[in-house]
């Protein structure tokens, strides 16, 4: 790049600081000088046995980012950084690892209201640990905002690369993907693979609002810091000045409009900032190990308009979470103008969704990375406070809401199971095994249940003696349903939701009002790992593939070996997430009721009215599928959507402000016919097998007007609900409830009953049910019949690319996900 290039570049900054930004980019840095100088420390004996932390504790209390409420500004520094942890990585007896683990935290963040423990190695826990003990893993603060708040926070990647071998970060050096003895990439091919696992950034998971720039942008990628002799140079001191400049003008802007998606470019930022990260990208890349130099990359981003991709060390997230004030919907101004002829210069279009409040999460979103950085503890709550709050709050009494436990579920781990060969993962909540929670006597509680797992859903099966694996008959616990994905229920839908046995897939929240016995005593909450419906049916109602046995001796596929019959799904075992401890004086008065339904539908925001037909303007089909690779090739399976896997070009286009019907396809199947010797052979394909793919998009929650699980069986039996035969055929006898559909019309392959239309559930993560092979005569061919839903979303407010993916995190991080970009429907033309 030529030196007027750069002060072209740099016209907007004084010519001081342009000049020395431009000798930054243009000098050669010595290698020498440019390598980082990691932190020496003394390495983790991963051998070491060390005593796994006791079941049976109290529940950890998660440090807390608040919003300052006069300001209405969440402000604080979140930092990503790893430390030497105390690991559960099912090795049985007892025995736990201590391993260097990447994780988030706050800085200066305070203790919550709710009861439980401090956490170990936090100011104030008791006893403190020894030097010598590793603390457990804690998940990153929850943060805690009010809808129309500001949220600015610091993001500070302070991982040390010298914690890790070869075999992983191989993307920091523009290797590829990251390797393991399994063997590991296998036909994995960058960038749909693993690989950059200490690079950084956050998704605010549920949030309506700026996808790009400093907002929810998920396509920055902040490198770790650089070091010096006295440690890693992006420090809060070192960019606090820079940093608070921008956010002050950030508010600034952002107060201006509702809708305002400020900065729009570099030439936003503070020259200060700017500045800086040439330097450190400079550095960064005149280390010889970078083959892939980040620094071009972003000028020609910033010249072409866009928003630079990389960072080293530290990025200001700065973004609003837009409050509705409308009393009814839509609201009272039209979102395009009524008549293109009449000038409309100062009129600002209204905001039309709004930031729901309820709980959401924030977790590390960076492709590549993102299954073993959430395994690694990189997630939080994010509590967004409102209507629904206030409502809690006037029954149960003042702040009640936060003194109410926020519950953090993952399943930890420092390798995905590709690396680790398949290894079980136990569910942790706030970081510990089966934690306890106290109640009252007859209490009603508040659970924020956040899944922050990178692959199993969380199905709730009911409360158990502690100590047994059966639920309770009858349930001695009462628990509604308040919210799903950080969105309340109707009342309607709240008073239909007594004891429900419920998935809480990989990204789904679920809110609840728990009643606690009326006599004291310990009990479990008994949950069931699961990645599809099936897998939360007892053993004797799973049904299976055709028994059809394989030539003598013949060489099988790479898949499960027969015996036959194969069930479709496995059927994880039951487990305890949590005890509850009932014990004490026994509650009265409202804390010993359930809100009145007309109390909380009060509060429901009248921005989330029901989508109508005569509101969708659009229509698409999205087609997910996993499918098994052939040959000794591993892994497994490929995952893709629409055919192709991740590319970073945009998969789908939608005008901003219009509503749009998906179909939600999953093409993944658990069998199929094979041609093996000579023979037809029914095979299983596990991987991928039976998969409910949890399908996620960011920005806009939306609503399921039409379901269609081909694998649904009646309750109570292990036979399916559609029966399918050849169109023509004598129908056959239907046991009640069961549906015929024909498997050569594939237009009736569709539900035979309809679902709800009105009061519906608002959702951000949906499991997509998967597609079921229907094997025809005599079991020598197979139809593969997709399982789908149908969701309806309002792409509205916020224009910009942000992307929908698969929430089995390992099927995203290895292709599944594209992205969305909303366009304005404005020209140049336009007279508005």
């Amino acid at each position: 790049m030529a030196l007027c290039d750069v002060n072209r570049l740099f016209s907007w900054i004084p010519a001081a600081s342009a000049a020395i930004a431009a000798a930054l980019i243009l000098s050669q840095v010595s290698p020498a000088s440019a390598q980082q100088k990691n932190r020496q420390r003394q390495a983790v004996n991963p051998s070491q046995f060390i005593p796994c932390a006791q079941t049976g504790q109290p529940l950890i209390r998660i440090p807390e980012l608040v919003a300052n409420e006069q300001e209405k500004v969440l402000h604080g520094t979140i930092l990503l950084t790893d430390t030497a942890q105390r690991v559960d990585l099912s090795i049985g007896g007892g025995n736990c690892v201590p391993q260097f683990m990447r994780n988030f935290q706050g800085i200066n963040a305070v203790l919550p209201a709710y009861p439980g423990m401090i956490p170990p190695g936090y100011p104030g826990a008791v006893p403190p640990p020894p030097s010598t003990q590793y603390v457990d893993p804690v998940p990153g603060p929850t943060l805690r905002a009010r809808v129309g708040d500001i949220v600015q926070l610091t993001f500070l990647n302070q991982i040390n690369l010298a914690d890790y071998g070869d075999s992983i970060d191989r993307g920091e050096r523009g290797q590829g993907c990251d390797e393991s003895t399994k063997p590991y990439p296998g036909r994995d091919t960058f960038p749909d693979c693993f690989h950059g696992s200490s690079t950084g950034n956050i998704h605010f998971h549920g949030t309506h609002a700026n996808p790009d720039t400093t907002g929810d942008d998920v396509f920055i990628e902040v490198r770790p810091s650089l070091t010096g002799p006295g440690g890693p140079l992006a420090t809060e001191p070192i960019v606090r000045s820079a940093f608070d400049k921008f956010f002050a003008e950030c508010k600034t802007q952002l107060d201006k409009s509702v809708l305002s998606q400020w900065p729009k470019s570099w030439s936003d930022f503070p020259p200060e900032i700017v500045v800086q990260q040439l330097a450190w990208l400079a550095q960064y890349d005149a280390d010889p190990a970078i083959k892939d130099k980040l620094l071009p990359v972003d000028l020609k981003q910033w010249a072409q308009g866009a928003w630079p991709q990389y960072y080293i060390g530290a990025f200001p997230y700065c973004f609003r979470l837009p409050e509705y004030k409308e009393k009814t919907w839509p609201p009272a101004a039209p979102a395009r103008p009524s008549v293109h002829n009449v000038m409309m210069e100062h009129a600002e279009p209204p905001l039309i969704m709004g930031q729901s409040p309820g709980t959401h999460w924030y977790h590390a979103h960076k492709h590549g990375s993102t299954t073993l950085n959430v395994e690694n503890g990189m997630t939080g709550a994010f509590i967004i406070e409102g209507g629904y709050d206030d409502a809690l709050n006037n029954f149960y009494g003042q702040s009640w809401t936060r003194s109410q436990p926020v519950l953090v579920v993952n399943q930890l781990g420092t390798g995905v199971n590709l690396f680790a060969g398949g290894t079980a993962r136990t569910f942790s909540v706030n970081g510990r095994i089966e934690p306890v929670i106290a109640m009252r006597p007859g209490e009603v509680q508040l659970w924020r249940i956040v899944n922050t797992s990178a692959r199993g859903g969380v199905f709730i099966s009911g409360f158990a003696a502690h100590n047994t694996t059966v639920p309770l008959s009858p349930q001695p616990f009462t628990w509604k349903q308040t919210a799903q994905d950080g969105v309340q229920f109707k009342g309607v839908n709240y008073d239909k939701s007594k004891n429900p046995n419920l998935l809480i897939s990989s990204g789904n929240r679920a809110d609840f009002l728990v009643q606690a016995p009326t006599a004291p005593g310990q009990y479990d909450l008994l949950v069931i790992e699961a990645r599809s419906r099936c897998e939360t049916l007892p053993a004797n109602q799973v049904p299976t593939i055709p028994t059809v046995q394989p030539p003598a001796g013949a060489k099988m596929p790479p898949y499960p070996s027969p015996p036959y019959p194969t069930p479709i799904c496995g059927s994880p075992a039951v487990g305890p997430l949590l005890t509850v401890n009932v014990t004490g004086t026994p509650a009265g008065g409202n804390q010993a009721l359930f809100i009145p339904s007309g109390q909380l539908q009060a509060s429901f925001p009248p921005f989330l009215q029901d989508i109508g037909d005569d509101e969708v303007n659009g229509t698409k089909i999205v087609v997910f599928e996993s499918h098994p690779t052939v040959g000794d090739g591993r892994p497994f399976a490929m995952h893709e959507i629409n055919g192709q896997k991740f590319d970073g070009n945009v998969g789908e286009v939608v005008l901003l402000n219009a509503v749009e019907e998906w179909k939600i396809v999953n093409n993944t199947v658990n069998g199929g016919v094979q041609i093996i010797d000579g023979k037809p052979v029914v095979v299983p394909t596990d991987p991928p097998g039976v998969v409910d793919h949890p399908f996620h998009i960011h920005v806009n929650p939306f609503q399921i007007v039409e379901f269609f699980d081909p694998n649904q069986v009646l309750p109570g039996t292990n036979t399916y609900k559609y029966v399918f035969i050849q169109s023509g055929q004598q129908p056959p006898n239907l046991l009640s409830g069961q549906c015929l559909l024909y498997y050569d019309k594939p237009d009736t392959w569709k539900p035979c009953d309809s679902g709800p239309k009105t009061d519906l559930i608002w959702w951000d993560v949906f499991a997509i049910p998967s597609a079921r092979a229907v094997f025809i005569n005599n079991n020598t061919q197979s139809v593969t019949v997709p399982g789908y839903f149908k969701m309806r979303s309002r792409f509205v407010d916020y224009a910009g690319q942000y992307v929908m993916h698969c929430h089995i995190l390992a099927h995203e991080d290895r292709g599944m996900m594209t992205v969305v970009e909303v366009v304005p429907f404005t020209t140049p033309y336009s007279h508005q």
